[in-house]
């Protein structure tokens, strides 16, 4: 099959790359049409599904919505149950420690991906400032 970039994938993944914000695809549609008015939402899915198949971004479930990443390096995510914001988190010892201590059986553990659910700084009064809730603020900043 020919890779073909088109002028909506070209768009799409524009977004993508320039939001932290970890878009559905229903958002993705609803910045994208701005641009291209004509684009359907068949059209982003599509799209989103040949970006995943061929390793151009990332794409996992939280909060029962596929979510999308242009950030392809390895890291984790943090889901606020309240808000609905997605967090990246950069952090080796997490994976480390479960690709080392896991134990499944007749399976070789090669990576994984962590998806913690809770609730962010600004929706818990509990959390104190910590290194999450930093690292939390930082990311949000950049939205």
């Amino acid at each position: 099959m020919i890779k073909r970039n088109t002028v909506q994938k070209m768009k799409i993944l524009d977004y993508l790359v320039n939001t932290k914000s970890h878009p559905t695809a229903e958002e993705v549609y609803a910045e994208v049409s701005k641009d291209i008015p004509t684009i359907s939402l068949s059209t982003v899915y599509r799209n989103l599904n040949m970006m995943v198949d061929s390793s151009e971004i990332v794409k996992f479930e939280v909060g029962n919505e596929a979510h999308y990443d242009a950030d392809t390096s390895f890291h984790h995510h943090a889901f606020c149950k309240s808000c609905k914001s997605v967090y990246d988190i950069f952090d080796a010892d997490i994976s480390n420690y479960i690709t080392e201590n896991a134990i499944i059986p007749n399976f070789e553990i090669e990576t994984a991906h962590l998806i913690f659910q809770g609730r962010c700084a600004k929706c818990s009064p509990k959390i104190e400032v910590d290194d999450f809730s930093l690292a939390a603020t930082e990311i949000e900043e950049l939205n």
